[in-house]
């Protein structure tokens, strides 16, 4: 049911501090997203891959092509490099801009997604509450810190389908639709359709208004401008980047993946557990748990969050960031059924303070009690006691109406994902910064020693945080490849696993150690290693 409200004198510094108060809080928010993506080092390995061929661009002057290792990069298009670059043009190279992006994709997601909600005839009072419903989910808080693709398709997407909502589709209007349609292309490619067909295909059931042929011209117009962004950069990188990359860009980084992925290959059901994480905490308030719609505006979010759900079902490689851009539709409907609740009636957040208190619970179980001391050594008991205290803090409280919840919720989440960031789990960051085996790196490149690295696979993890200017040779991590390179370069240094490396090196005190995601890293001169006499490549 549309909420609507009528204008009079004495209601009008009522609603002006309402809306300064919930933009406070959607700032306050987006601040707390904006804070944990800047106080954590960028991850390998996604993260870190993403930023060097960022970095690989910038160092060969390859506006067109990405590259990572010395190689045409196909797996993804270039919007995010582009803007990656573009920070480092203005504001210098820095790890801080890169950091940035997704939590600026995310605030822009949320304008985008109030327009939505007031074109679909919702007050502005229930309207600021969608971008707080989506910026509480904990996923969606999560990606808005991380490095990737998904928040940044989100805010594309929303660009686009805002304008369809309501009113004439002018050609204004689909100019408009068809810049963010290209971006969101130029974002992930061609699965940014995935969301937008179902949309698009099912306007005749959800607008208000018909778009008629004019409409309907203008909606091929957007599409086609969209299009011809993406083909505009796609066509001249194949060009550049020579027949495998071609083949790749055009062909196998889009069909192949429906149903041939090579990595994340996963079962039809896979989505179905991680569905109440996705929708945490708002699956722990029933009032606002989405009904069927009964009216016209209501289809839009139910066709964007079930047709796209069943269509990335259906895709062979499946990942849950790829979600992301389904959650706005999530927020949608909380949003509205939660614009039904008794604004008198109390609310206890106590199912979201128990979440909490069992998540502080199990990391200071791990922490003290755990059989695994990797696990262990990477939470701190102190971030987990802080966790515990907030969670006793949020049992207490007590919030009248879906407003005051709405804001008391996303705020409450976004603390208690600081807490656990950044308290709770401090001693993990250390494991997955890079900067230190970074930097000897740059020492190694700088006095011009080969550096190789051993493992297959390797995805550019140490280019740009050790500001490489040359790719690291590759090395398929069998001991043969290592004896060859060996002799190929006898004052070569290897880069690898220490479960992999660590039988082979005759001299510990050469080799440099450091923690690594799970484990650790050896960085060693190959003078230092060892080989079997078996091995006809170490016959030398």
């Amino acid at each position: 049911m549309i909420i609507t409200q009528k204008s009079s004198h004495s209601s009008y510094p009522r609603r002006l501090e309402a809306s300064h108060r919930d933009v406070i809080v959607i700032a306050l928010l987006w601040t707390l997203s904006f804070v944990c993506a800047l106080a954590r080092p960028l991850m390998p390995i996604d993260e870190t891959r993403y930023v060097s061929v960022a970095w690989e661009m910038w160092q060969a002057h390859s506006v067109w092509l990405p590259l990572m290792n010395g190689a045409a990069y196909a797996d993804k298009p270039p919007l995010l490099f582009w803007l990656i670059q573009s920070g480092w043009t203005l504001f210098g190279v820095s790890d801080w801009w890169p950091k940035s992006i997704s939590p600026l994709a995310s605030l822009v997601a949320m304008i985008h997604l109030y327009r939505i909600a007031r074109r679909l005839g919702y007050a502005g009072s229930q309207a600021r509450l969608a971008p707080m419903v989506l910026a509480a989910m904990l996923m969606w808080n999560l990606y808005a810190g991380a490095l990737m693709f998904d928040v940044l398709l989100s805010a594309c997407l929303l660009g686009a389908i805002s304008p369809l909502i309501a009113g004439r589709f002018d050609l204004r209007k689909a100019t408009v639709s068809g810049l963010w349609l290209g971006l969101a292309l130029l974002a992930k490619g061609p699965a940014a359709f995935v969301t937008l067909a179902p949309i698009l295909l099912s306007i005749p059931l959800w607008r208000a208004s018909p778009l008629g042929g004019p409409g309907r011209r203008r909606l091929a117009f957007a599409l086609a401008l969209g299009c011809s962004m993406l083909l505009a950069w796609a066509l001249p990188a194949a060009w550049l980047g020579g027949a495998d990359y071609a083949r790749d860009l055009l062909w196998g980084q889009s069909v192949d993946r429906l149903q041939h992925a090579m990595a994340h290959a996963r079962p039809t059901w896979w989505y179905l557990p991680w569905l109440p994480l996705l929708t945490f905490p708002w699956l722990l308030w029933p009032a606002g748990w989405p009904r069927l719609p009964k009216h016209r505006h209501q289809r839009l979010a139910w066709i964007w969050l079930i047709a796209p759900l069943l269509i990335f079902s259906m895709i062979s490689g499946k990942q849950i960031h790829y979600l992301m851009p389904l959650l706005p539709a999530l927020a949608l409907l909380v949003m509205d059924r939660l614009g039904q609740v008794d604004p008198r009636r109390p609310f206890r957040p106590r199912a979201a303070a128990v979440a909490m208190a069992l998540l502080g619970l199990t990391a200071l179980g791990l922490a003290g009690f755990g059989r695994d001391e990797a696990v262990g050594s990477m939470i701190s008991p102190f971030g987990a006691l802080a966790l515990l205290a907030f969670a006793a803090i949020v049992w207490r409280q007590r919030w009248h109406g879906a407003a005051q919840t709405i804001r008391g919720l996303s705020l409450g989440t976004a603390v208690a994902v600081l807490i656990t960031a950044q308290l709770m789990l401090a001693p993990l960051w250390s494991r997955y910064d890079i900067d230190a085996p970074g930097k000897l790196l740059a020492r190694l490149e700088a006095a011009g020693v080969p550096v190789a690295f051993d493992g297959d696979n390797y995805q550019a993890t140490f280019q740009f945080a050790g500001r490489l200017k040359k790719p690291l040779v590759t090395l398929s991590g069998d001991p043969a490849d290592l004896c060859r390179f060996r002799s190929q370069a006898p004052s070569g240094w290897v880069v690898g696993r220490d479960r992999d490396l660590r039988p082979l090196i005759a001299q510990d005190s050469a080799a440099h150690l450091f923690d690594y995601r799970g484990g650790k890293l050896d960085v060693v001169p190959v003078t230092a290693l060892s080989f079997s006499p078996r091995l006809s490549a170490c016959n030398w």
